[in-house]
């Protein structure tokens, strides 16, 4: 689809020009191919879908992680009373239940969640990956390398939880991917195969980091990002605010925390930097993550979402870099407009990509067992 946005402030997340204050952007096969100050060329207005209003602010999707999306669904229930729960669930209930969590988020601005699971349930996996392909909702599973499974039984569970994608593009397309989370020495050796067999993402604690170097020196070369480094790596993750360096990302472990109003606040909490904070959640932690290109430029990916500042209850405001920062960390923003992979999936408010019956089977789900 051809998407033409127009007389909107931009927040490119790009050093060589963060701010636009009234411009378009034009997205054609997923990309962004053409963005600049003023008015477009008169050819661009032939797109598809135009979307046209002075009081909005484009920026890159927010990119939360890494807490537990069932858990952030059942927030209102013990968690003793969790493990419980899924296991009456149905492989169709789950579906509906992260469907749920996936489109909700992503009206909160949310464009990349990541998600660490601790031995999950093959039936969780395949509905994470059938909910995330047909909402079209950027989704990483990240799973804890532990001492439980073989390596080969880790790698089919992931095959097998693919094959439940609802769109092969949602696969080649990045939309669903999977990541390794290896948090001991005795762990190495099983992600070396997985590794060397599919393509997955690393994940690894700092503790050990100069363990994997020496036994796979060739782990550089793949989709690595470290967590909580002693010292800033290239691709860098602190699940603590309190821990920050520049440049890296913030994904903590509560699931609270896939909020990304709350993850805003919190960062800004904790950095006093609202400038900064708007930065993590909007660019460094796509990039950290290799998940999303955290900017907007031509050529890049469209992950972008649009806030309405023009009405009540959070409008008009000036449409300023500050002004617009201020609202987005004070969480007085609407999310307008959310394109995923060039695919609009939110439009004026209203989830294009969640059925009516996923909704109710998620609000029976709630009925049938908030009383445990």
């Amino acid at each position: 689809m051809k998407i033409l946005i127009r007389d909107s402030s931009i927040l490119t997340m790009d050093s060589k020009k963060p701010f636009i204050g009234k411009g378009y952007i034009y997205i054609d096969q997923g990309k962004i191919v053409a963005l600049g100050d003023g008015e477009p060329q008169p050819e661009l207005e032939f797109a598809d879908y135009i979307i046209n209003d002075r009081f909005i602010a484009t920026l890159p999707g927010f990119t939360v992680g890494i807490g537990d999306i069932i858990k952030y669904f059942f927030r209102f229930i013990e968690a003793r009373n969790i493990k419980e729960i899924i296991e009456m669930l149905s492989k169709s209930d789950l579906y509906a239940l992260v469907e749920v969590v996936l489109t909700s988020l992503t009206a909160n601005g949310a464009t990349s969640i990541i998600t660490l699971l601790y031995n999950p349930d093959p039936k969780i996996l395949s509905a994470i990956v059938a909910a995330a392909s047909s909402s079209w909702i950027r989704t990483r599973i990240m799973i804890l390398l532990d001492g439980f499974k073989d390596s080969s039984s880790i790698e089919n569970e992931i095959r097998n939880a693919l094959k439940s994608s609802k769109d092969p593009e949602a696969i080649t397309k990045n939309i669903v991917s999977f990541g390794l989370y290896v948090i001991d020495e005795k762990s190495i050796k099983k992600m070396i195969d997985i590794v060397n067999s599919i393509d997955v993402f690393v994940y690894t604690d700092a503790t050990i980091q100069q363990k994997l170097h020496r036994v796979f020196p060739d782990i550089e070369n793949r989709k690595y990002i470290i967590i909580n480094p002693t010292n800033p790596h290239t691709r860098c993750i602190f699940s603590d605010a309190a821990s920050w360096r520049y440049n890296c990302g913030i994904s903590p472990y509560d699931s609270m925390l896939l909020n990304p109003k709350k993850l805003l606040q919190e960062t800004y909490r904790v950095i006093d930097n609202a400038e900064e904070s708007v930065l993590i959640v909007s660019s460094y932690n796509s990039i950290n993550h290799i998940i999303s290109p955290g900017i907007i430029k031509e050529n890049s990916i469209a992950d972008i979402i649009i806030l309405d500042f023009g009405e009540p209850p959070y409008g008009p405001i000036p449409m300023t870099r500050n002004a617009i920062i201020s609202e987005i960390i004070d969480s007085n923003f609407i999310v307008k407009t959310a394109i995923i992979g060039g695919e609009i999936v939110l439009d004026n408010g209203v989830l294009l990509t969640i059925s009516r019956e996923s909704i109710k089977k998620a609000q029976s789900i709630v009925e049938d067992f908030i009383k445990l």
